[in-house]
């Protein structure tokens, strides 16, 4: 599966005003299902990609520690990647925490999400 980043704000925006979302513990995951022709700056948007996005709030953590969540939630999602269609934009957020939660915690907390939206079969 190829998957590329969300890049610009209005991307973002669609995803959370038109897309569905699940909240668990540590993550909460707007998914939106693409419709056929949509388009990014007059270039239709393959079909055969998921666009996704990894956000922590700037208030919490620091650089350091936003930035080690944010890996921790890519390498996650690179493991259960080929399991989720394809056409699909998906973000994910940390919440506001005090500590990182460890990869297990983020790992099991996205594939529940996922399972929830219907983007997984029940794997664990």
């Amino acid at each position: 599966m190829r998957s590329v980043p969300l890049k610009y704000n209005y991307e973002f925006s669609r995803v959370y005003k038109r897309g569905k979302f699940s909240t668990g513990r540590y993550l909460t995951v707007h998914c939106f299902r693409r419709p056929a022709g949509l388009k990014h700056n007059l270039t239709p948007i393959p079909a055969d990609i998921t666009r996704v996005g990894f956000c922590v709030n700037k208030k919490q953590l620091g650089a350091v520690g936003r930035n080690r969540a944010r890996r921790l939630m890519r390498e996650s999602y690179r493991l259960i990647e080929d399991g989720i269609p394809f056409g699909i934009d998906l973000i994910f957020t940390l919440r506001n925490l005090e500590e990182i939660p460890t990869f297990d915690e983020i790992s099991k907390d996205m594939v529940s999400n996922l399972t929830r939206l219907g983007l997984l079969k029940n794997e664990v």
